[in-house]
Protein backbone atom coordinates (compact mmCIF):
# COMPACT_ATOMS: atom_id res chain seq x y z
CA UNK A 1 0.00 0.00 0.00
CA UNK A 2 1.34 3.36 -0.80
CA UNK A 3 2.32 5.93 1.56
CA UNK A 4 0.65 8.72 1.55
CA UNK A 5 3.14 11.80 2.70
CA UNK A 6 0.97 14.50 2.68
CA UNK A 7 -1.49 12.77 5.16
CA UNK A 8 1.75 11.84 7.31
CA UNK A 9 3.11 15.15 7.15
CA UNK A 10 0.01 16.63 8.18
CA UNK A 11 -0.21 14.12 10.92
CA UNK A 12 3.13 14.81 12.39
CA UNK A 13 2.13 18.63 12.10
CA UNK A 14 -0.98 18.20 13.85
CA UNK A 15 0.47 15.93 16.30
CA UNK A 16 2.97 18.79 16.70
CA UNK A 17 0.46 21.01 17.14
CA UNK A 18 -1.60 19.00 19.92
CA UNK A 19 1.20 18.41 21.82
CA UNK A 20 2.20 22.42 21.46
CA UNK A 21 -1.68 23.06 22.47
CA UNK A 22 -1.07 20.50 25.39
CA UNK A 23 1.84 21.70 26.34
CA UNK A 24 0.85 25.21 26.37
CA UNK A 25 -2.41 24.91 27.57
CA UNK A 26 -2.77 21.48 29.89
CA UNK A 27 0.72 20.06 30.54
CA UNK A 28 2.38 23.12 31.87
CA UNK A 29 -0.93 24.86 34.04
CA UNK A 30 -1.11 20.78 35.06
CA UNK A 31 2.92 21.03 36.12
CA UNK A 32 2.46 24.63 37.38
CA UNK A 33 -0.33 23.13 39.57
CA UNK A 34 1.68 20.24 40.70
CA UNK A 35 4.56 22.73 41.40
CA UNK A 36 2.09 24.95 43.25
CA UNK A 37 0.93 21.77 44.86
CA UNK A 38 4.39 21.22 45.86
CA UNK A 39 5.68 24.28 47.16
CA UNK A 40 2.17 24.13 49.52
CA UNK A 41 2.81 21.12 50.70
CA UNK A 42 6.67 21.84 51.10
CA UNK A 43 5.18 25.34 52.87
CA UNK A 44 3.12 23.09 54.89
CA UNK A 45 5.42 20.64 55.65
CA UNK A 46 7.96 23.07 56.76
CA UNK A 47 4.99 24.83 58.92
CA UNK A 48 4.08 21.76 60.43
CA UNK A 49 8.25 21.10 61.08
CA UNK A 50 8.34 24.57 62.84
CA UNK A 51 5.33 23.49 64.43
CA UNK A 52 6.30 20.19 65.82
CA UNK A 53 9.63 22.26 66.91
CA UNK A 54 7.86 24.83 68.65
CA UNK A 55 5.64 22.12 69.65
CA UNK A 56 8.73 19.62 71.00
CA UNK A 57 10.49 23.25 73.05
CA UNK A 58 6.25 23.71 74.48
CA UNK A 59 6.58 20.11 75.66
CA UNK A 60 10.36 20.82 76.72
CA UNK A 61 9.43 23.80 77.88
CA UNK A 62 6.13 22.16 80.31
CA UNK A 63 8.36 19.03 81.23
CA UNK A 64 10.65 21.41 82.46
CA UNK A 65 7.92 23.64 84.53
CA UNK A 66 6.71 20.25 85.57
CA UNK A 67 9.94 19.18 86.69
CA UNK A 68 10.61 22.48 88.74
CA UNK A 69 7.30 22.49 90.22
CA UNK A 70 7.82 18.66 91.37
CA UNK A 71 10.95 20.08 93.01
CA UNK A 72 9.22 23.52 94.28
CA UNK A 73 6.40 21.12 95.40
CA UNK A 74 8.85 18.51 97.30
CA UNK A 75 10.77 21.51 98.70
CA UNK A 76 7.54 23.09 99.72
CA UNK A 77 6.33 19.87 101.18
CA UNK A 78 9.57 19.15 103.26
CA UNK A 79 9.25 22.89 104.78
CA UNK A 80 5.94 21.95 106.01
CA UNK A 81 6.90 18.95 107.22
CA UNK A 82 10.19 20.91 108.84
CA UNK A 83 7.41 23.77 110.18
CA UNK A 84 5.27 21.03 111.57
CA UNK A 85 7.98 19.13 113.36
CA UNK A 86 9.37 22.33 114.88
CA UNK A 87 5.47 23.54 115.91
CA UNK A 88 4.99 19.61 117.64
CA UNK A 89 8.15 20.20 118.78
CA UNK A 90 7.30 24.01 120.46
CA UNK A 91 3.87 22.63 121.22
CA UNK A 92 5.00 19.78 123.29
CA UNK A 93 7.81 21.54 125.06
CA UNK A 94 5.13 24.22 126.07
CA UNK A 95 2.93 21.96 127.27
CA UNK A 96 5.98 20.29 128.98
CA UNK A 97 6.94 23.79 130.52
CA UNK A 98 3.45 24.30 131.66
CA UNK A 99 2.92 21.00 133.28
CA UNK A 100 6.62 20.91 134.83
CA UNK A 101 5.40 24.75 136.03
CA UNK A 102 2.42 23.52 137.54
CA UNK A 103 3.68 20.55 139.19
CA UNK A 104 6.43 22.93 140.76
CA UNK A 105 3.58 24.95 141.92
CA UNK A 106 1.28 22.37 143.37
CA UNK A 107 4.23 20.79 144.87
CA UNK A 108 5.30 24.22 146.35
CA UNK A 109 1.95 24.70 147.38
CA UNK A 110 1.66 21.31 149.27
CA UNK A 111 5.21 22.21 150.89
CA UNK A 112 4.10 25.49 152.09
CA UNK A 113 0.72 23.98 153.21
CA UNK A 114 2.97 20.90 154.74
CA UNK A 115 5.05 23.78 156.15
CA UNK A 116 2.20 25.70 157.73
CA UNK A 117 0.96 22.66 159.10
CA UNK A 118 4.45 22.15 160.72
CA UNK A 119 4.37 25.33 162.24
CA UNK A 120 0.62 25.19 163.56
CA UNK A 121 1.71 21.81 164.75
CA UNK A 122 4.80 23.27 166.20
CA UNK A 123 3.02 26.73 167.43
CA UNK A 124 0.51 24.16 169.36
CA UNK A 125 2.96 22.38 171.19
CA UNK A 126 4.86 25.57 172.52
CA UNK A 127 1.79 26.95 173.68
CA UNK A 128 1.03 23.79 175.39
CA UNK A 129 4.17 23.19 176.71
CA UNK A 130 4.48 27.05 177.93
CA UNK A 131 0.98 26.45 179.13
CA UNK A 132 1.92 23.45 181.19
CA UNK A 133 5.27 25.25 182.50
CA UNK A 134 3.09 27.90 183.79
CA UNK A 135 0.66 25.38 185.22
CA UNK A 136 3.85 23.53 186.59
CA UNK A 137 5.21 26.82 188.21
CA UNK A 138 1.68 27.81 189.25
CA UNK A 139 1.82 24.47 191.19
CA UNK A 140 5.37 24.98 192.45
CA UNK A 141 5.27 28.73 193.47
CA UNK A 142 5.18 29.41 197.32
CA UNK A 143 6.04 31.86 199.56
CA UNK A 144 9.88 30.92 199.78
CA UNK A 145 9.84 31.28 196.08
CA UNK A 146 7.88 34.73 196.31
CA UNK A 147 10.64 35.87 198.67
CA UNK A 148 13.67 34.64 196.31
CA UNK A 149 11.72 37.07 193.75
CA UNK A 150 11.42 39.92 196.15
CA UNK A 151 15.08 39.90 196.93
CA UNK A 152 15.71 39.38 192.99
CA UNK A 153 13.23 42.41 192.56
CA UNK A 154 15.35 44.71 195.19
CA UNK A 155 18.92 43.15 193.65
CA UNK A 156 17.49 44.62 190.51
CA UNK A 157 16.17 48.12 191.98
CA UNK A 158 19.64 48.88 193.24
CA UNK A 159 21.32 48.05 190.00
CA UNK A 160 19.75 50.59 188.37
CA UNK A 161 22.19 53.02 186.30
CA UNK A 162 22.35 56.51 186.23
CA UNK A 163 19.61 57.10 183.32
CA UNK A 164 17.51 54.41 185.14
CA UNK A 165 17.83 56.44 188.36
CA UNK A 166 16.65 59.51 186.56
CA UNK A 167 13.58 57.69 184.70
CA UNK A 168 12.73 56.15 187.83
CA UNK A 169 12.69 59.28 189.96
CA UNK A 170 10.79 61.12 186.98
CA UNK A 171 8.17 58.61 187.61
CA UNK A 172 8.14 58.82 191.56
CA UNK A 173 7.46 62.36 191.12
CA UNK A 174 5.25 62.13 188.29
CA UNK A 175 3.33 59.94 190.40
CA UNK A 176 3.08 61.45 193.43
CA UNK A 177 5.14 58.26 195.51
CA UNK A 178 2.08 56.01 194.45
CA UNK A 179 3.45 53.14 193.78
CA UNK A 180 1.96 49.27 192.63
CA UNK A 181 2.98 46.06 193.27
CA UNK A 182 1.28 43.20 191.91
CA UNK A 183 2.49 39.88 193.45
CA UNK A 184 0.66 36.42 193.22
CA UNK A 185 0.28 36.54 197.35
CA UNK A 186 0.19 39.74 199.14
CA UNK A 187 3.87 41.22 200.37
CA UNK A 188 4.87 40.69 204.11
CA UNK A 189 5.21 44.02 206.38
CA UNK A 190 8.86 43.60 206.46
CA UNK A 191 8.99 43.31 202.34
CA UNK A 192 7.47 46.34 202.05
CA UNK A 193 9.33 48.23 204.58
CA UNK A 194 12.95 46.83 202.39
CA UNK A 195 10.95 47.88 199.07
CA UNK A 196 9.82 51.70 200.47
CA UNK A 197 13.06 51.73 201.96
CA UNK A 198 15.14 50.98 198.90
CA UNK A 199 13.15 53.39 196.63
CA UNK A 200 13.62 56.09 199.21
CA UNK A 201 17.45 55.11 199.04
CA UNK A 202 16.98 55.52 195.12
CA UNK A 203 15.76 58.76 196.21
CA UNK A 204 17.75 60.18 198.20
CA UNK A 205 21.48 58.59 195.98
CA UNK A 206 23.49 61.31 194.60
CA UNK A 207 22.66 60.51 190.93
CA UNK A 208 19.06 60.28 191.47
CA UNK A 209 19.08 63.53 193.60
CA UNK A 210 20.42 65.53 190.89
CA UNK A 211 17.32 64.03 188.75
CA UNK A 212 14.83 65.01 191.52
CA UNK A 213 16.18 68.44 192.04
CA UNK A 214 15.27 68.62 188.41
CA UNK A 215 12.16 67.90 188.72
CA UNK A 216 11.33 70.15 191.65
CA UNK A 217 12.94 69.23 195.06
CA UNK A 218 11.00 67.85 197.45
CA UNK A 219 10.67 64.83 199.64
CA UNK A 220 7.93 62.29 198.52
CA UNK A 221 6.48 59.56 200.86
CA UNK A 222 6.57 56.42 199.14
CA UNK A 223 3.10 54.30 199.41
CA UNK A 224 2.44 50.81 197.89
CA UNK A 225 -0.44 49.87 196.59
CA UNK A 226 -0.63 46.00 197.04
CA UNK A 227 -2.16 43.87 194.18
CA UNK A 228 -2.93 39.82 194.07
CA UNK A 229 -2.37 39.23 190.64
CA UNK A 230 -2.70 34.91 190.08
CA UNK A 231 -1.38 35.91 186.48
CA UNK A 232 2.17 36.45 187.62
CA UNK A 233 2.50 32.89 188.15
CA UNK A 234 5.64 33.32 190.43
CA UNK A 235 7.40 36.87 191.44
CA UNK A 236 6.40 40.74 191.59
CA UNK A 237 5.94 43.48 189.33
CA UNK A 238 6.44 47.66 190.57
CA UNK A 239 5.49 50.10 188.48
CA UNK A 240 4.88 54.33 189.28
CA UNK A 241 1.91 55.31 185.90
CA UNK A 242 4.05 53.88 182.53
CA UNK A 243 7.51 52.97 184.25
CA UNK A 244 7.81 49.23 185.37
CA UNK A 245 9.87 47.07 186.42
CA UNK A 246 9.07 43.25 187.11
CA UNK A 247 10.62 39.82 187.43
CA UNK A 248 8.10 37.28 187.00
CA UNK A 249 8.21 33.79 185.82
CA UNK A 250 4.97 34.97 183.43
CA UNK A 251 6.52 37.08 181.76
CA UNK A 252 9.91 35.03 181.18
CA UNK A 253 7.93 32.56 179.54
CA UNK A 254 6.38 34.86 177.63
CA UNK A 255 9.37 36.13 176.49
CA UNK A 256 10.96 32.99 175.79
CA UNK A 257 7.60 31.81 174.41
CA UNK A 258 7.77 35.18 171.66
CA UNK A 259 11.28 34.51 170.92
CA UNK A 260 10.33 31.14 170.16
CA UNK A 261 7.45 32.21 168.23
CA UNK A 262 9.76 35.07 166.22
CA UNK A 263 12.11 31.68 165.22
CA UNK A 264 9.31 30.04 163.83
CA UNK A 265 8.48 32.81 161.81
CA UNK A 266 12.01 33.26 160.39
CA UNK A 267 11.87 29.38 159.69
CA UNK A 268 8.71 29.77 157.63
CA UNK A 269 10.05 33.21 155.85
CA UNK A 270 12.83 31.64 154.90
CA UNK A 271 11.53 28.58 153.37
CA UNK A 272 8.78 30.65 151.67
CA UNK A 273 12.04 32.96 150.25
CA UNK A 274 13.54 29.85 148.57
CA UNK A 275 9.97 28.61 146.73
CA UNK A 276 9.15 30.24 143.29
CA UNK A 277 7.35 33.77 143.33
CA UNK A 278 4.57 32.83 141.33
CA UNK A 279 2.95 30.43 144.36
CA UNK A 280 1.01 31.82 146.90
CA UNK A 281 2.05 32.00 150.87
CA UNK A 282 -0.18 32.64 153.53
CA UNK A 283 1.44 34.32 156.18
CA UNK A 284 1.83 32.43 159.61
CA UNK A 285 1.44 35.12 161.50
CA UNK A 286 -1.91 36.37 160.43
CA UNK A 287 -3.07 33.27 162.61
CA UNK A 288 -2.03 34.37 165.96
Amino acid sequence: MPIDWFTVIAQIINFLILVWLLKRFLYRPILDGIDAREHKIASVLSNAETQKKHAENLEAQYKEKLTNIDAERSTIIELAKAEAHKATLAALQDAKAQADALSIKRTNALNTEIQMLQNEVIEKSVKEVFALSRKVISELADLQLQDKMFDKLLSHLKALNEAQHHELCLAIKKNQGQATVRSIAPLSQPQCEHLKACLEDILTDQPSQRATEQTGGDSLTITLNLEVDPQLIAGLALSFGGWKLSWSANEMLSALQYEVALSIDAQYEENRANMPADNEHHSLSANR
